[in-house]
């Protein structure tokens, strides 16, 4: 432990983007897994990951070409189209392995190849710089507020896409401002974290805050709670072990979701 603390210098910043992508995916986990989209959010990560290839391969700042690639998933897998024969989870599907199989290829052309087919998958926390950070913490910031005065738009279309529509909020507007600020925390935090942390945090804390609370205020709680503890405590046993970031804090949630399991039946039982 002395260690970890007299290397913390080194890895301040690795650990405040762990955090910080763990706080706002955990926080919209709730949302994905109420709505039922996780698929989106797995496809939309993807697609992200395209921007971050291309990105690598050309030598651009990654950000705003993921944030693009990103926004434009967002807007095209929220669009509900009326052909029967196509359902929407199949375009998504098809979304996802074309982009999965377009960000492979696009890498495979680099001169570092497999490792930055690596970094799209796992992520590279450790090399988080103090303008990822300030600009996570911009963004991150925007997310937060949009959702704190729009709480009852956004919770609308989450719970009930048509009784929100009947009770005169614009659904398909907020259900659309809804997967922008998914893509947005997806864009901020897929160079550093990789596909594997982000879809990770955008599912998982919601399922621990679902069994363990029955009020939306105390899912969110959990969540995000269980989200932030399991990255500080996924990054201390990665440095320990000396073992990948992301599959540790991976694990680590993991770990956390199947105590909560006993929990919820200790809790429905006594």
């Amino acid at each position: 432990m002395s260690e970890f603390f007299s290397n913390l210098e080194f890895f301040k910043y690795s650990i405040a983007c762990s955090v910080l992508v763990a706080l706002v995916c955990s926080f919209l986990s709730v949302y994905i897994v109420l709505k039922r989209i996780v698929f989106v959010s797995v496809a939309v990560t993807q697609v992200s990951s395209v921007g971050i290839a291309i990105a690598l391969i050309t030598g651009l700042n990654p950000t705003p070409i993921s944030l693009f690639f990103t926004f434009l998933g967002v807007v095209i897998f929220s669009i509900r189209f009326s052909e029967r024969r196509l359902s929407n989870e199949s375009r998504i599907g098809i979304g996802f392995v074309v982009a999965s199989a377009a960000s492979i290829l696009i890498v495979s052309k680099s001169a570092k190849g497999i490792h930055e087919i690596d970094d799209l998958l796992y992520g590279n926390i450790l090399a988080a710089t103090p303008f990822q950070i300030y600009l996570m913490i911009g963004i991150i910031t925007c997310i937060f507020i949009a959702h704190f005065l729009f709480y009852k738009e956004f919770s609308s279309v989450t719970l009930d896409f048509e009784m929100a529509r009947t009770s005169g909020i614009k659904a398909r507007f907020w259900e659309l401002m809804l997967y922008l600020t998914v893509g947005a925390a997806i864009s901020i935090g897929i160079r550093t974290s990789g596909n594997l942390l982000i879809t990770t945090f955008l599912i998982m804390p919601a399922v621990n805050g679902l069994l363990l609370a029955n009020r939306m205020k105390n899912v969110f709680i959990i969540a995000v709670t269980t989200g932030v503890i399991s990255a500080l405590v996924g990054f201390y046993i990665s440095f320990y072990f000396d073992l990948p970031t992301s599959p540790c804090i991976v694990a680590t949630l993991f770990i956390i979701s199947c105590l909560t399991f006993p929990v919820r039946f200790l809790k429905k039982n006594l």
